[in-house]
């Protein structure tokens, strides 16, 4: 599901059932405020700045729906990154 908020008020929200695959190159961001990437559309010419003022963004992903098996994989993995004095 995505959910689109102005202002702290839900503007839009729907469920993206697929993405565009080869459509988007490896190097694509999450860009905020300007796009530096692919065009959605051919009606802007990259980079797109915004011009108004972002003062709050939250990106929400929800819980991690993981099996028993890749959480045990990834608290294996987090084990090894520890830091140790």
């Amino acid at each position: 599901m995505a959910t689109l908020t102005v202002d702290g008020k839900e503007v839009a929200k729907g469920r993206v059932t697929r993405t565009i695959p080869f459509r988007v190159s490896a190097d694509e961001t999450l860009d905020i405020g300007e796009d530096t990437g692919t065009p959605i559309s051919e009606d802007y010419h990259v980079p797109f700045k915004f011009t108004g003022t972002i003062d709050r963004l939250a990106v929400d992903l929800g819980e991690a729906k993981l099996s028993p098996q890749d959480q045990k994989e990834l608290d294996e993995q987090e084990g090894t990154n520890e830091v140790v004095d």
